[in-house]
């Protein structure tokens, strides 16, 4: 509804008239538009970063997992038509100060695991030592959110996975160990 219609325009009239039941039945779960805001910050929060976590608990740390791990969360992000993003757009239009830092909660721990998952990768030589594991993390989630931003503001008009692809490699080259390459005179 969120991409239908646009945030601005989803009630709770019209949630409820789209799943057929009454606005009272909403009430009965949800408070206001709030709390469903709430109730999707949440699941954004189960779905990105519980996958961080699980290959994180299975010791999976190499560029291969963060690499197959953002790629998941931008074709999701692509199925979804950037549903997680609009939902953050109406959170900060909101201007509900304690909304705004649930959000802010879920991003933060959310580039913490990335980090996590980049300090795995650096205890097992894959990753270069004098990286900082935050900065690597925040750079990569600015990446993603500023790609899937130009991509809802172009009205979807482009491959979100393919336009991904040379900004990784960026990214992966940037961060891997490599021998260092000799300059010749």
């Amino acid at each position: 509804m969120i991409v239908k219609y646009g945030s601005e325009n989803v009630t709770v009239r019209r949630i409820a008239d789209a799943v057929g039941i009454s606005e009272a039945a909403i009430y009965r779960h949800f408070k206001s538009k709030r709390d469903i805001l709430y109730v999707l910050a949440d699941l954004i929060q189960q779905n990105r970063v519980g996958d961080i976590e699980r290959a994180i608990e299975n010791h999976q740390s190499s560029l291969a997992t963060v690499e197959s791990l953002m790629r998941d969360h931008i074709s999701a992000i692509e199925q979804r038509h950037g549903i997680s993003h609009q939902v953050i757009a109406e959170i900060i239009s909101l201007g509900d100060k304690d909304l705004n830092r649930r959000y802010y909660e879920i991003v933060t721990t959310y580039i913490d695991r990335l980090a996590e998952l980049i300090r795995l990768g650096m205890k097992s030589g894959e990753l270069r030592e004098d990286i900082d594991p935050q900065t690597a993390a925040l750079q990569l989630y600015g990446m993603i959110d500023g790609l899937v931003s130009m991509w809802a503001l172009g009205n979807f008009s482009f491959n979100l996975v393919a336009r991904y692809e040379p900004l990784w490699g960026m990214f992966r080259d940037s961060v891997s160990r490599r021998p260092l390459a000799t300059v010749t005179p």
